[in-house]
């Protein structure tokens, strides 16, 4: 886990790679749902629209179902991105699943932001620079606002990394 703009993703198919793991990518189960165009991707397409977290019932259903298949082929996994909210931690939990680690990347608010932007850049001829800088700053916000609760979820897991963050 870590802000937008952390290299999550880079560093959980790091992992994997190193040690033969599988890798749940939240953000790639989610863009799977919404090329599939089902009532989920709907939902979703609109909560990316909005620059809002997804509802938390249509990511913990994404992940319980593909835990369950590694889980049935007997695969070690890592999962990125995932939990990013309070319900989404206690689902894990009762789900029985208690990680063995929980990488925690911080990075400074001002890199994240930067790094959300160039994200972004794309898509300002489509939103204009205001709406971008507007949504890099929301999902900042929604970071902030729920990573707390994780955090106090997951505390005798966590390992913390202060990551410096690509430019």
């Amino acid at each position: 886990m870590g802000p937008p703009g952390s290299n999550r993703k880079e560093n959980a198919l790091a992992l994997a790679e190193h040690f033969g793991w599988a890798c749940i990518s939240i953000g790639d189960l989610l863009k799977k749902e919404v090329s599939k165009k089902s009532d989920y991707g709907k939902t979703i397409s609109d909560n990316i629209k909005n620059s809002t977290y997804v509802d938390d019932k249509i990511v913990i259903d994404l992940v319980t179902k593909q835990v369950q298949l590694l889980e049935l082929e007997h695969k070690s996994w890592i999962i990125e991105g995932f939990p990013r909210t309070k319900l989404q931690a206690l689902a894990l939990q009762k789900l029985g699943i208690l990680p063995n680690r929980f990488i925690l990347l911080n990075v400074e608010r001002e890199r994240s932001i930067a790094q959300l932007m160039k994200t972004l850049a794309p898509f300002e001829s489509i939103y204009g620079r205001d709406e971008i800088v507007k949504m890099a700053e929301t999902s900042m916000n929604e970071y902030d606002l729920h990573i707390t609760h994780v955090r106090a979820a997951f505390n005798h897991f966590i390992f913390e990394y202060n990551a410096l963050g690509r430019s």
